[in-house]
């Protein structure tokens, strides 16, 4: 299948890069369009591979819009594969009794799960969902353990069903938060014995924290299933999702790392369309055939066609 590209000519293909590792599209880019209008756009830019976002929007459960056999038809008829579903987070209220939290939240991935077995993918993106107060440090540890119990019994039912979750780091505001860190959650991974469960590193939620995409990257390539690739700008504490090689990426050091023997993963595209969907797209499209086709030892700008200028991560 060949898309078309936004100047009328048939689109290049992208599916696998770096030796073999594919290289994927996330849904997030059109947040604001209908599921089978992102897919249709993610198809036309020539990308095969898609990541489908599923909190509040596009392949949420709780999405009345959404009818699954319709999204898997135009799947086929696009030529598409969705390889990875990421499931829902926000789930109830802060003051609901917090094992209730956790139920409605496994609850939801389970449906996750069945969504994205129908769509042919056995990759669930989690997040280290956490429910219950922090206002001590026994408060916390009950609250960590609530979820890493919960993260457990997923695990033991993505192996049952051959699937692999990929359990997110994240960005924090405040020092402590569960997840906040990359080792955290790769010792976790490590203790937990379960294969089913791996890392899904989000470069843009380490830069958040200001610390350093690609050394995080190299440390915990072993378990990694998936990388969130996205830029961002240190010390400012916004999720910006931007396209790489425009904010603080080592966009050299990162193509060693993605074509490291010890990382076999996805390589996900997860971007916000910040407003303007189809310019953010293009320039992806743009970074995507450059940085992946093109070699990948120096990312430019996307915008200025200048090398990005890299070196605003902490370590």
């Amino acid at each position: 299948m060949s898309g078309k590209a936004a100047h009328g000519r048939a689109a290049e293909i992208i599916d696998e890069v770096f030796g073999g590792r594919r290289l994927v599209y996330s849904t997030t880019s059109f947040i604001k369009k209908p599921l089978i209008e992102a897919l249709e756009r993610i198809a036309a830019g020539g990308f095969r591979n898609v990541e489908v976002w599923g909190n509040n929007m596009h392949l949420d459960p709780r999405n009345p819009d959404i009818v699954i056999e319709e999204v898997e038809l135009c799947r086929r008829r696009l030529g598409l594969e969705v390889v990875s579903v990421h499931a829902p987070f926000t789930v109830g209220e802060f003051g609901d009794p917090p094992a209730e939290r956790m139920r409605a939240w496994e609850a939801l991935v389970k449906e996750s799960m069945d969504q994205a077995e129908y769509l042919g993918a056995h990759h669930l993106v989690v997040h280290p969902f956490t429910a219950g107060r922090d206002s001590s440090d026994r408060e916390y540890r009950e609250m960590v353990e609530r979820t890493q119990e919960s993260l457990l019994r997923l695990a033991d039912l993505a192996a049952e069903r051959e699937f692999v979750l990929g359990l997110e780091n994240m960005p924090a505001h405040r020092n402590r938060r569960y997840g906040r860190e990359v080792r955290e959650l790769y010792d976790f991974i490590a203790a937990s014995g379960r294969s089913s469960l791996r890392l899904c590193i989000d470069t843009g939620h380490v830069i958040f924290n200001n610390s350093d995409a690609v050394a995080e990257l190299e440390a915990c390539s072993d378990r990694v299933s998936s990388v969130h690739l996205n830029d961002n700008v240190a010390n400012i504490h916004l999720d910006l999702h931007l396209v790489p090689g425009t904010g603080g990426l080592d966009m050299a050091r990162l193509a060693e790392a993605l074509r490291a023997p010890a990382f076999s993963g996805m390589i996900v595209l997860e971007l916000d369309g910040r407003g303007r969907p189809s310019s953010i797209f293009e320039e992806a499209c743009a970074f995507a055939r450059r940085y992946f086709l093109g070699g990948g030892a120096q990312a430019e700008d996307s915008t200025s066609g200048k090398p990005a200028s890299g070196g605003t991560e902490h370590a």
